[in-house]
């Protein structure tokens, strides 16, 4: 089995027009890369656009990306992020699923819990379902709510996509930034696939192995570019992770 894991794109999401166009670039050759690497499916873990509603320019170039990978058999998995995400439903997500261009995993049936369905790939068996991540880290709620022992019983290979701040993978230097112990997510799962901190870290814990974040595919501020240097994603090949960067200028610091 093979995906890719890529996260935090927020294609538009800077100020400065070179820079920007460098977003939705870094996008493109992640879709490129992993139709390439011949992956079996792409996960999107939350913030594919930094808004709910993304320019028109950037939609376009975002679609012939997503209609690439189709063409090349690889179906695209996804969950909206803080920024993408509206209460409303009137996001470009909802559009971009509704022409078949990638598959919402968050199908949910809200009783006095939150009861997830399953979405299961039809060339690996893999089964994937998760939580969409809201601002303000709301989506807290959502996981205290959530049925976890249904989840937990189900066999097969399991993904999890989440959108949210995992304590044991945060680094010193966002310490004060309000995060959730990994115990939130269920047990049991093959992969958890993390969007939304921007970092390239992964953990392994007793009752949660392969807890990833992959990192921006470009840095989204300058404090990134100077940390990063550039974005990336994950590639998941048969249980080992290949970091694959997204190099697409020279970068340099001067102090």
């Amino acid at each position: 089995m093979k995906f890719s894991h890529i996260a935090d794109c927020h294609i538009g999401g800077w100020r400065e027009e070179k820079l920007n166009l460098l977003t939705i670039q870094a996008f493109e050759e992640a879709i490129n890369t992993s139709i390439n690497k011949q992956v079996d499916f792409i996960l999107l873990c939350g913030d594919l656009f930094n808004t709910a509603l993304p320019s028109i320019d950037f939609l376009k170039r975002t679609v012939q990306a997503l209609k690439k990978a189709k063409d090349n058999l690889i179906p695209i998995y996804f969950i909206a992020g803080s920024h993408d995400f509206s209460a409303s439903k009137k996001t470009m997500l909802e559009i971009i699923e509704h022409a078949g261009l990638a598959i919402n995993v968050n199908k949910q049936e809200t009783t006095d819990q939150i009861h997830l369905k399953f979405t299961t790939d039809l060339k690996t068996g893999a089964k994937l379902t998760g939580l969409i991540g809201k601002k303000g880290q709301l989506e807290k709620t959502d996981y205290e709510m959530l049925d976890k022992a249904s989840l937990e019983q189900e066999p097969g290979f399991k993904i999890f996509l989440f959108h949210t701040s995992i304590t044991e993978l945060k680094p010193k230097e966002l310490e004060m930034m309000e995060s959730y112990s990994a115990n939130l997510l269920p047990k049991g799962f093959d992969y958890y696939a993390g969007g939304h901190i921007h970092i390239v870290n992964k953990i392994n814990l007793d009752n949660h192995k392969n807890v990833v974040y992959p990192g921006p595919t470009f840095p989204n501020s300058f404090s990134e570019l100077e940390k990063l240097n550039q974005g990336g994603f994950y590639i998941y090949n048969d249980g080992n992770l290949e970091y694959q960067e997204l190099k697409l200028k020279e970068h340099k610091n001067i102090n």
